[in-house]
C-alpha cells in the first residue's frame, strides 16, 4: 500500500488533534477522543482507504491499553502515536492486528520519551512567559504561553508523523520482510497476551468485589462458546444485572425487617 503526501498530511495533523497537550479550540474532550486507538484506526482507514483494517487493527490496539491510567501526570505511552503513525505504518506494511500491536507498544514508548522532551521545551517557553509578565509585555506573554507551545507541539507530532508514513509506504514492508521469521512470531504471541493484559488491569480497577468476574466470564462464554454477538451479549448481561440487582435488594428488604422484629423483641 502506498501513501500520497495528502494522506500523510492528513494523518500527521489528526496525531497533532490527538494530544493530549495540544491546546485547539476544539477542546480537551475532542483530543482525548482523537487519542483513542478505535478512533484513530479508524481515522487513518478512512484517510487509507480500508476502514475494515483499520478499525481492526484500532480495536487490537485499544483492548492493550483499556486499563492505562495515569499516575502523577505520567503516561506509559502516547496514545496520539499510539493511534496515528503506528497505525498508519502497520497497514502500509501489511502487518496483522498482532504484530501492529507490538508495534504500537514501541512507538507508544517512543512518544513518551517525545512527549517528555516538548514539556522540557515547553518549561523554557513558560519561564520567558513569566520574564515578559515581569516586563509587563502582554504582547510577548501571550506568544510565549499561547504561540509557542502549540506551534512546537505540531512541528514535532506532524513531522515525526508524516516522515513515518511517507518512509513506510516505500521501506515498511520491506522492513518487515526482512525481520527475521521467528522475530515476528515472537511479536505476534507478545501481541496476543497484550490486549489480555490490558483488560486485566481494566477489570482490577473497576472491579470491587472479586465475586463480580462471573459476569466477565459470562460475556466471555456467550462470545467464544456460544457465537453471541456484542448486541445479545450486552442483553444478555442487562438482564442478569437486573436480576441481580432485584434478588439483593429482596435481601436488603428481608434483612431489614428481620432486624425491626429483633429490635422490637428486645424492646419487649
Amino acid at each position: 500500500m502506498e501513501a500520497s503526501v495528502l494522506q500523510a498530511a492528513l494523518i500527521g495533523i489528526s496525531c497533532w488533534l490527538g494530544s493530549v497537550e495540544n491546546s485547539q479550540p476544539l477542546g480537551v474532550a475532542f483530543s482525548d477522543a482523537m487519542s483513542k486507538p478505535i478512533v484513530g484506526g479508524t481515522v487513518v482507514g478512512l484517510i487509507l482507504g480500508d476502514v475494515v483494517t483499520g478499525v481492526t487493527i484500532g480495536a487490537a490496539v485499544q483492548a492493550m491499553y483499556l486499563g492505562q491510567v495515569l499516575i502523577g501526570g505520567v503516561a506509559t505511552a502516547d496514545m496520539a502515536f499510539v493511534s496515528y503513525p503506528s497505525i498508519a505504518l502497520a497497514m502500509l506494511a501489511g502487518a496483522d492486528a498482532n504484530v501492529a500491536v507490538t508495534l504500537a507498544a514501541t512507538v507508544g514508548v517512543l512518544g513518551a520519551a517525545l512527549f517528555t522532551g516538548y514539556e522540557i521545551l515547553a518549561s523554557v517557553f513558560y519561564q520567558l512567559g513569566d520574564k515578559y509578565i515581569a516586563e509587563n509585555n502582554i504582547k510577548k506573554m501571550k506568544i510565549a504561553y499561547m504561540v509557542l507551545p502549540p506551534i512546537t507541539s505540531f512541528i514535532l507530532r506532524f513531522g515525526i508523523t508524516f516522515t513515518i508514513v511517507m518512509l513506510g509506504s516505500n521501506y515498511a514492508a520491506t522492513l518487515l520482510a526482512a525481520i527475521p521469521q521467528i522475530v515476528l512470531h515472537i511479536a505476534g504471541v507478545l501481541g496476543g497476551v497484550l490486549p489480555a493484559v490490558g483488560i486485566s488491569i481494566l477489570i482490577t480497577y473497576t472491579l470491587k468485589d472479586y465475586k463480580f468476574i462471573i459476569f466477565f466470564l459470562i460475556g466471555m462464554i456467550c462470545i467464544t462458546f456460544l457465537n453471541l454477538n456484542m448486541v445479545a451479549t450486552a442483553v444478555t448481561g442487562t438482564c442478569l444485572a437486573v436480576m441481580y440487582y432485584m434478588y439483593t435488594a429482596n435481601n436488603n428488604q428481608v434483612e431489614s425487617i428481620n432486624q425491626n422484629i429483633e429490635e422490637e423483641d428486645e424492646l419487649q
